[in-house]
């Protein structure tokens, strides 16, 4: 019997979505020497630039913020206008940090997901997959990811304050909170068609709009499961940021120099690694159990072809 048969073919007991979970488990002890190399090599890394990120610039926000608060508080034009001109000096230089942390964050990002969603996806259809082989395919794959990312991180922004703007207008406490609640539950649901959408991207012939149109029709029978496994990463991950800001809240380095800043921030790393590790350990976990979801589904989606052939 085919591994694909012993995994996806094979019947559960348990509910969809923790036989989702299940099917990932398996996926990974199978393959565990592969999927340890790619943390290593590449969520990992990503973790680490992640939170050192969060870390550097929160210097920098923490003085553009009081001397905002400065500004308004000024007694007269001449220094208000001063203390504006020096915070838009520190917010540029916000921006210059973020961009230089930007490009390789997203370029492991991109890495992590194409090497772990294709080794993930090799493994449910019986192949045996290799660190070679994953990193082989980056090169045949990484526009249409590209490509589908620009797409996610639009509809991502363009959706993330309608929410925010919707409830204040409901004209009642209890309306405005029920707004929120759905807001974000509809919020978590376009993350896992937008998860689904990247997957799409990188095993099919497809990207961009194509791709998340792809994956919001192959979660169609499954939207409940779909909707209850983003949301388990979403959980997870904001339980981690909520870490990461009381550690960041025990940071307070608005007045140092950027030399006593970064021994800071070096401290604080050294003290969290294991909040590093655990949050590589999470994105690594997300790509392959969003992949072994979108197998199932397309699993579903040709059975139910086949059955509607038979009937016609």
């Amino acid at each position: 019997m085919s591994e694909r048969d012993d995994l996806l073919s094979q019947p559960h007991t348990c509910s969809p979505p923790l036989s989702t979970i299940l099917i990932s488990l398996k996926i990974f002890l199978r393959n565990k020497q592969l999927f340890l190399s790619l943390f290593a090599l590449t969520t990992l890394p990503l973790s680490f630039l992640l939170v050192s990120l969060s870390l550097f610039s929160l210097s920098f926000k923490s003085h553009v913020l009081h001397l905002e608060a400065v500004a308004f508080l000024s007694s007269t034009r001449f220094e208000a206008s001063h203390v504006w001109k020096e915070s838009r000096v520190h917010a540029l230089s916000l921006l210059k940090i973020k961009a230089l942390f930007f490009l390789p964050s997203y370029f492991l990002s991109l890495l992590a997901a194409v090497t772990a969603v294709n080794s993930t996806a090799s493994s449910c259809h019986a192949t045996r997959p290799t660190l070679r082989t994953a990193f082989t395919v980056v090169k045949l794959t990484w526009k249409r990811p590209f490509v589908t990312t620009i797409f996610i991180y639009a509809l991502s922004l363009l959706y993330a304050p309608v929410p925010r703007v919707l409830a204040p207008l409901t004209g009642s406490p209890a309306s405005e909170f029920l707004v929120l609640v759905i807001g974000s539950a509809f919020e978590i649901y376009l993350m896992a068609v937008l998860s689904l959408g990247l997957v799409v991207s990188i095993v099919e012939e497809r990207f961009g709009w194509d791709a998340i149109r792809v994956g919001s029709a192959v979660i169609a029978d499954r939207r409940f499961s779909g909707w209850a496994l983003s949301g388990l990463f979403v959980f997870i991950s904001g339980a981690i940021a909520r870490d990461l800001q009381r550690m960041m809240d025990s940071l307070d380095s608005s007045s140092e120099s950027t030399t006593l800043t970064t021994m800071r921030v070096a401290t604080v790393v050294k003290d969290n690694v294991g909040l590093i590790f655990l949050y590589g350990i999470v994105v690594l976990w997300s790509y392959i159990v969003t992949t072994v979801f979108y197998c199932e589904c397309r699993k579903r989606h040709v059975g139910r072809g086949e059955d509607e052939s038979v009937t016609v």
